[in-house]
This record gives structure tokens, C-alpha cells and sequence, in this order.
């Protein structure tokens, strides 16, 4: 056999090469079990990321139908509640009232709300937690995302500027 061997293919076989592939199997795959799972618990972040954005606008958006005054701070947490999976209820709620000048019609004025979340979504990938825990500044087996939102508030404008209830809001 082993001159057939030779004979087809040119190469007289090593005894000292066996097992090779079994030793670099061995050295290869905590790595790619690390990678396997990190794209799972990335997966994971991104999308709970998603649901947050997605619950935020929608909240916003309710927030936009209601009378300024009103606090809507729990429809926001029951909305985030609804939409991120896992939700583990420590998600903080900014929220604030602004005016601004119509553009067609310059003696009025209209109202914008200014919603922000910001959450820290659980890590429960426990190796990669690990190595993904202090991206984002703090040790504390969570992912801290943040989401913005601006709406226009959909009430009768204002013929002229409610400076006792908000502040002017920012040009972009």
C-alpha cells in the first residue's frame, strides 16, 4: 500500500504530521464558540435597539396628540415595556416642551416634545458579557442605549410666543 501511495501521488507520508488537525481543532475552537455567541448576544442587542427606537416613536407620537401640559411619561414606559424584549423595567425617561416660529405663517407659533430614553439592556451571554460589558463606559453586565425623538405637538398654534410654559427650541 504504501507504494501505491507513493506512486500516485509523489509523497512518502510523515508519521510525525498525524493528529495535527486534531491540535489546531483544539486551539481554533474557543475562538469560533466565542464568535458564535457574540453574534447571537449582538443580535440580541441590536434587536432590542431596534424595538427601543421603534417604542420610542411611538410613544412620542402619542405624546404629540396630548395637551402640553400633560405628563406622559407613563405612556412612554408602558410603550418601551410593550416593545423591548426583556424589558427589565430600568429604562430612564427625559422628556420636554418646546416653541418655534411657523414657517409659512411667522405670527404663530407651534410646540414640539423632545422624548429620551435610555436604557441598559442585560447581557446574558455570560463570556462575551464580559468582553462587551465596559463599551459603553460603566461595569455593570448591561449595553446602555440611548434614542431621541422629536415630534411636533398637534394642538392649535400659538399667536405668539408661550415663553412662560417652554423654552425656544434649538435650530438644527
Amino acid at each position: 500500500m504504501r507504494t501505491t501511495l507513493t506512486r500516485l501521488t509523489g509523497v512518502e507520508p510523515r508519521r510525525a504530521e498525524r493528529g495535527q488537525g486534531l491540535v489546531e481543532f483544539a486551539l481554533i475552537l474557543p475562538l469560533v464558540v466565542v464568535m458564535f455567541f457574540g453574534i447571537i448576544q449582538f443580535g440580541f442587542l441590536f434587536g432590542g435597539q431596534i424595538a427601543l427606537v421603534n417604542a420610542v416613536r411611538e410613544a412620542t407620537r402619542y405624546a404629540s396628540t396630548s395637551p402640553v401640559n400633560s405628563n406622559p411619561t407613563s405612556q412612554i414606559t408602558d410603550a418601551v415595556a410593550r416593545g423591548v424584549p426583556g424589558y427589565t423595567g430600568t429604562a430612564t425617561v427625559a422628556y420636554s416642551y418646546c416653541y418655534y416660529a411657523d414657517p409659512l405663517t411667522p405670527v404663530t407659533y407651534s410646540t414640539r416634545i423632545h422624548v429620551q430614553v435610555t436604557y441598559g439592556h442585560p447581557l446574558f451571554v455570560p463570556l462575551v458579557g464580559r468582553l462587551v460589558d465596559g463599551i459603553d463606559g460603566t461595569v455593570d453586565n448591561k449595553f446602555t442605549v440611548s434614542v431621541q425623538e422629536d415630534m411636533r405637538v398637534e394642538s392649535q398654534p400659538y399667536k405668539s410666543a408661550p415663553t412662560s410654559l417652554m423654552l425656544p427650541c434649538a435650530t438644527p
